[in-house]
Parts: C-alpha cells; structure tokens; sequence
C-alpha cells in the first residue's frame, strides 16, 4: 500500500469518526405524565389559603413533534387561613382540563408553552366566608397556561420535566394561582 492510499484511508477513517453525533431519539404518540409539586393562590385569595401540595397527572397524544393535545388533571390540598372561627380547615381544589402544547427540542432538552381550558371543583364552601364563592358553589370554569423544560433521557421512552402553570377561575371572584411541579413522562 503506497503512502498516498495509507493517508485516504486514514483520512476516511478520521472523517467517518469525527461525523457528528445524532440528537437522542424521543418517542412520540400516547404519553402520560405524573407530577408533584405544589400549588398558591395570587392576589386577594393568597391570604386567604396557604400554599399547598399539588399532584398532576396528564395524557396526551404526540400530533407532531412539536404539538400535542392532552387532558389534565390536578388536584390540590390547601389549608383556610380566613378569619377565626373555624381555624384549622382545609379544602381541595380539583381542576381538569383539555390542553395543547407548543415545544421544540434541542438535543435533550425540549421546551414548551401549555394552556388549555375546563372545569374545576372545590371540596368545601369555606372561602364563601370571604366572599370567593357563593352558597351551594362548588364547580365552575377553569382556564390554565403556563410552559416548561423536559429532559429526554437514554431511554426514548422516559423524559423528567419541570412546569409552571398559572391558572383562573372566573365563576369563584376570578380565584387564580400558580403551580409547579416536577414530573415523569413516559411515551409508549
């Protein structure tokens, strides 16, 4: 082998070795996803009730790689700080929801807007004592927005997510919050 072939095949080698790597695969299609984290009320209502746990559970579908559709459940628990007596309450506050999101994806790493609108419930009518809802209220609508950054691991199945939701229910004296939370994806 001459010299002038030895240094095309190592040139060949060296180019062949040095291609750049591909982006990690992420699956898409049906995914579900479970989150924790916590939940607070904003303006008047933030004296009202104490910052509280949240839990999140969302499944969706994949449409394209940087849109899906989904349906969103969150439930949180919250203690009544409103004037005595009763002290010591506590109410949940349940939001379900059809969303959308808008995302793109940069290696690892995707990064999306949400928003969607639904329905919402609370367990209990002791913010009816400050006026946020009314006797025998305990449904109304619910609008929800918000956005976030998720992890695609090796494994294309599983991705780890941290989200911000900022969310409004007109019906209850315009009650709105924040929530976020940590969550696991998992696209079958």
């Amino acid at each position: 082998m001459g010299p002038l072939r030895l240094l095309l095949c190592s040139a060949a080698i060296v180019t062949a070795l040095a291609a750049p790597a591909h982006a990690r695969p992420a699956s898409r299609g049906v995914f579900t996803e479970a989150g924790l984290g916590a939940s607070g009320f904003l303006g008047g209502a933030r004296k009202d009730a104490a910052i509280g746990p949240a839990l999140a559970l969302r499944i969706g579908y994949d449409l394209f790689t940087w849109f899906s559709v989904g349906l969103h459940l969150d439930a949180s628990s919250h203690e009544a700080t409103v004037p005595a007596p009763p002290e010591g309450e506590w109410f949940q506050l349940y939001r379900t929801h059809a969303d959308g999101r808008l995302g793109f994806r940069v290696d690892e790493l995707a990064f999306f807007a949400e928003g969607g609108a639904g329905a919402a419930y609370i367990s209990s009518n002791i913010l009816g004592k400050v006026g946020i809802t009314d006797p025998g209220e305990s449904y109304a609508l619910a609008f929800n927005a918000g956005g976030g950054i998720e992890y695609q691991i090796q494994n294309r199945h599983y991705a780890f997510g941290l989200a911000g939701d900022w969310w409004l229910i007109p019906q209850f004296d315009k009650l709105s919050g924040v929530e976020a939370r940590l969550y696991l994806r998992y696209t079958y």
